[in-house]
């Protein structure tokens, strides 16, 4: 169980099951019910992360990645679990997702199926496969893309059947913030990714360059708040930019595995921005 746990990487699982919970909190300011979407929405991120997760510790193993660690443990890297078995788990996960993913293809009709089977085929094909968004400096707009604006406006249509600006402006907020995490993933192991061939983004920039994309992703969800000005108590949400401060200074002046803190804390930032948001929007609802 340890080293399930290890391989799972609970950290990064937040970035998968906080944006349906967000989602269904602004649904809540303007509407009820749908309470059955938002567990299978919930469980289905989460399994669909933890696929991607298991399968990112075989691939990176196997392509080398792994060699000169300066993150966390990896099992496969490590010996600690048999590839194989990490294999089955990450399969045993897509699998649940699928099975979470029937009911919510139902109710959303044919684009379901499709970023269903697109979500599903991307836990292998982030980091294995022909397309590798991974390795071709992609993985910073597919985190945007599938964390923010699938994940969060996908779910508000599944609670709402509509989507408005607002889902929109919600989602970019979560896809930003969920791009933090691998930024400063992605910062911490530039060297190393340089040297097996690992083309991320950060790899591809210099790193001041970066280090502007990564204050870009801390800060502008606070900019992009002011569309939610009419909420009574948003102003309660600027509190996490205390975190966010911490946050980038970790990002400018650290590197290697000193980063490492840095990822703690864009899991805080993500709590604690989501956690006042929501509160937000249910305090709403209760008007």
């Amino acid at each position: 169980m340890k080293n399930f746990i290890l391989a799972a990487r609970p950290k990064t699982l937040l970035v998968g099951v906080i944006p349906p919970m967000v989602a269904y909190a602004y649904f809540m300011a303007n509407g009820s019910g749908a309470g059955l979407y938002l567990i299978l929405a919930v469980m289905g991120a989460l399994f669909i992360q933890l696929a991607t997760n298991f399968f990112n510790d075989v691939i990176d193993h196997e392509k080398g990645a792994d060699k000169k660690r300066v993150g966390p443990t990896r099992v496969s890297a490590s010996g600690l679990v048999d590839i194989k078995t990490v294999k089955k788990w990450a399969i045993t996960c897509v699998v649940l997702g699928a099975l979470c993913g029937v009911p919510l293809i139902i109710r959303g009709g044919w684009p379901f199926l499709a970023l269903g089977i697109i979500s599903l085929y991307l836990t292998y094909g982030y980091t294995g496969g022909k397309v590798s968004l991974a390795y071709r400096g992609l993985g910073e707009l597919f985190v945007f893309l599938f964390f923010g604006l699938f994940s969060v406006m996908g779910s508000y249509y599944l609670f709402s059947l509509k989507v408005n600006t607002g889902s929109f402006i919600l989602a970019s907020i979560f896809g930003l913030l969920a791009t933090t995490f691998i930024c400063i993933n992605n910062l911490r192991d530039r060297e190393t990714d340089t040297e097996v061939g690992k083309m991320t983004l950060a790899t591809k920039l210099g790193v001041k360059t970066y280090q502007i994309v990564i204050l870009a992703t801390i800060f502008l969800p606070y900019l992009l708040l002011s569309y939610f000005r009419d909420f009574k108590i948003i102003y309660w949400v600027f509190l996490a930019i205390i975190p966010a401060l911490k946050l980038s200074k970790i990002a400018l002046t650290k590197k290697g595995a000193e980063l490492n803190e840095g990822l703690k804390l864009s899991g805080i930032h993500l709590i604690v921005f989501s956690a006042l948001l929501s509160f937000t929007f249910i305090y709403e609802s209760l008007l």
